[in-house]
């Protein structure tokens, strides 16, 4: 793909998607921290030129990915309107045997964040909106009687994310992974005990 001088805004479109797609190929074989500017580039079929006329570095390349390879499952959950605790059993049994580049990614984030403050930056809005929808998720289960009220939102939220970053993280070392109907009966376990009914929540509260 050749950039031109003037290039239409369609034409823009696909050079920050090449880009993006190259170098969410480049930092899975390198690592965050190997992956040079040009090899991304070059992995596109263009110039550094080209990159920098788009994003300001490697960081926003690298969240752009994260942003490119994460998308689609949130935006199929979102569509599909589950409340809090049926987005708790889908992803945790749809991070079970995730194949996807947005684990990797998401590690490299990570890692670079502890170094490079402006990861860390842009990082912390995209979680921070994550947990958002969620807590908007958790009110509605609590207002619809699923949740009990008296359990703290943003701590649910809290165990929520953490479950998926969790889950994230040991596919990235293909730690092994517990039976998919057994993962799914100790999440539904804990989620029976968030209820107000649910027994052992309640006796706590």
């Amino acid at each position: 793909m050749n950039e031109t001088a003037s290039p239409r805004p369609e034409d823009d479109d696909e050079i920050r998607a090449a880009l993006i797609d190259a170098a969410a190929q480049v930092f899975a074989e390198e690592g965050y921290s190997g992956a040079r500017v040009q090899s991304i580039a070059e992995r596109a079929g263009l110039t550094t030129g080209a990159m920098y006329n788009r994003f300001t570095g490697k960081s926003e390349l690298l969240l752009e990915a994260l942003d490119l390879h994460t998308s689609t499952l949130v935006n199929e959950l979102a569509a599909a309107e589950l409340s809090a605790t049926d987005l708790l059993q889908t992803v945790g049994v749809a991070l079970l045997d995730d194949q996807s580049p947005a684990s990797a990614l998401l590690l490299e984030a990570f890692m670079a964040a502890r170094r490079e403050d402006d990861i860390a930056e842009r990082l912390r809005p995209r979680l921070a909106d994550e947990r958002a929808r969620l807590a908007k998720l958790v009110d509605a289960d609590k207002d619809g009687g699923v949740i009990h009220h008296d359990l703290d939102t943003n701590a649910v939220v809290t165990f929520c994310q953490s479950v998926a970053l969790g889950m994230r993280m040991l596919s990235v070392i293909d730690v092994e992974m517990p039976d998919p109907d057994a993962w799914q009966k100790v999440i539904s376990v804990l989620l029976t005990s968030m209820a107000p009914d649910g027994g052992p929540a309640k006796e706590k509260l």
